[in-house]
């Protein structure tokens, strides 16, 4: 890589102190409930934002003396080296670890936030240098010897500041598709009230009783075969997230397959359901996805007239529906749903105009999301390349 002239190319060690972790015993009551911030990886993992302000456990005075665990400086980049490789934060305070980090603390030459995105930046190289049969590790000695671009202190910071706001930007955009889902939630709640207490007192019938009757409840194709560029696209669990189907990562199998599984085959407005491993997960068939299918571990349910399939939809995904399928779930290590019990499944069925006035309301909702979810993309994107440019030495 060519960096400008008057920028640095150095060892993590010649700009840092790499600093492990370590754990007090759990057994000892009084090294635990202190004053003092001590992370774990698992305190970073849901974190969207760069900086830590405080950690969930704090450990005593006597716990910190008891290991070899070390009080970082506040504006130290904590760096998880094991269990995941890779989780990062800049400490908004001081702070410790436990053994699952390799924490750097730069020298008067480096500016933290700087620090952060570069290091952020280049994670997937430094973890792919990991090793370990259980599971993956960098050593103290890997990560001191990475070799990073280290820019005048100023434009490390001018740097940092670009990609913050572009950061701040993208989070935003990734909140606001957060209240949109919170306020159809609300939403439903007002309208129908919560399913397992039933307060307005709307007439509960089973799931195989609300289906369209030329329909039923069935799971998919059993072997689908090689995947086959050109033939019929079929939704996997996996294929859910986040309310939507992936069409972007579906396999298709070969259309005479397909057609010996016509009972699967899925309408726009359909409803697709998890029945296996992320039991309970659901989402709406697309335009785009008229006529894919199934596999073993998806169900078909498809609207009847009785129930509007935005209401259906949201009432699956309701706490009270999704504490009745998780009871239903069979298996430790292979978790399922039989569809005998999921065709009994109690759905509440509020008059079919209060339906239909959510189902407008929701439909407006939607258009929202998928506009704000479009800016996301295009933030994300832009994020992306000036991340990409940032440290290539071109932003």
């Amino acid at each position: 890589m060519n960096y400008p002239n008057n920028w640095k190319y150095l060892s993590i060690k010649e700009c840092c102190n790499v600093v492990s972790g370590s754990t007090p015993r759990r057994n000892q009551p009084e090294y635990w409930g202190g004053d003092i911030d001590w992370v774990t990886p698992k305190d970073l993992s849901n974190l969207n934002v760069p900086i830590l302000e405080e950690a969930p456990e704090k450990i005593t005075e006597l716990g910190y003396k008891s290991c070899s665990t070390t009080l970082l400086p506040k504006g130290s980049v904590l760096f998880s080296s094991r269990a995941p490789i890779g989780l990062i934060a800049i400490a908004g305070r001081k702070m410790c670890t436990n053994q699952g980090f390799k924490s750097l603390v730069p020298n008067q030459s480096v500016d933290s936030a700087y620090l952060y995105w570069c290091v952020r930046y280049f994670t997937p190289q430094l973890a792919a240098q990991g090793s370990g049969t259980t599971f993956k590790e960098l050593s103290k000695i890997i990560v001191e010897k990475f070799k990073i671009p280290i820019p005048p202190l100023e434009e490390q910071k001018r740097i940092a500041a670009i990609l913050d706001k572009a950061d701040s930007i993208r989070r935003s955009r990734q909140e606001a598709i957060r209240l949109t889902e919170e306020l159809l939630r609300s939403t439903f709640l007002d309208m129908f009230g919560d399913p397992v207490t039933n307060p307005k007192g709307w007439e509960i019938k089973p799931l195989i009783e609300v289906i369209d009757p030329n329909t039923s409840i069935t799971y998919g194709i059993v072997q689908a075969g090689e995947n086959a560029e050109h033939g019929v696209p079929y939704i996997r669990t996996g294929d859910i997230k986040n309310g939507k189907i992936v069409e972007s990562g579906l396999l298709r199998t070969a259309p005479e397959i397909a057609l010996k599984f016509k009972r699967s085959e899925v309408n726009t407005g359909d409803i697709v359901m998890s029945i296996r491993a992320t039991v309970g997960t659901v989402a709406e068939v697309p335009e785009s996805l008229n006529g894919a299918n199934l596999t073993q571990g998806t169900a078909k349910i498809s609207p009847g007239k009785e129930v509007k399939g935005y209401y259906l939809l949201e009432y699956i995904r309701s706490n009270g529906c999704q504490h009745w399928i998780k009871r239903q779930v069979k298996g430790a290590t292979f978790r399922e749903i039989t569809l005998t019990r999921l065709r009994q499944m109690p759905v509440m069925l509020p008059c079919i105009q209060t339906q239909t006035k959510f189902e407008q309301f929701a439909k407006q909702i939607n258009d929202s999301r998928l506009k704000l979810e479009s800016s996301y993309c295009y933030q994300n994107d832009l994020f992306n390349s000036l991340l990409q440019r940032a440290f290539r030495g071109e932003l």
